[in-house]
């Protein structure tokens, strides 16, 4: 299974800080298998991601995935470079089925 690169940092590697136990003075930590992060590329220079929301929601608050809607980032697939990219789409999804995913969408640059 291919491994997805965002702006240097693998998104299966991602670690996501959770509340911990009580009474427990460990970091306690999650991510995602690569079997959870969905990608593929068009012809016509759009990479699609389905990852799961707590995913991308963490990629935004470490700054992977810039809040500027016209700065590029460097992607990467399996350790190749596949070019630079912009966000132009964040959709949820419109079933209660799969509330824990979200859809994006970057354009190469």
């Amino acid at each position: 299974m291919k491994a997805i690169s965002i702006n240097g940092k693998k998104l299966h590697e991602l670690m996501m800080p959770l509340v911990p136990y009580e009474n427990c003075n460990s970091v306690i930590s999650m991510r995602y298998p690569k079997s959870r992060i969905f990608f593929e590329q068009s012809e016509e220079g759009i990479l699609r991601l389905t990852i799961p929301s707590n995913l991308a929601l963490e990629m935004y608050r470490i700054s992977i995935l810039p809040q500027d809607k016209n700065q590029d980032f460097p992607v990467s697939v399996s350790g190749k470079s596949i070019g630079n990219y912009r966000v132009i789409d964040f959709l949820y999804p419109n079933s209660s089925t799969h509330n824990d995913i979200v859809f994006i969408k970057l354009q190469k640059q």
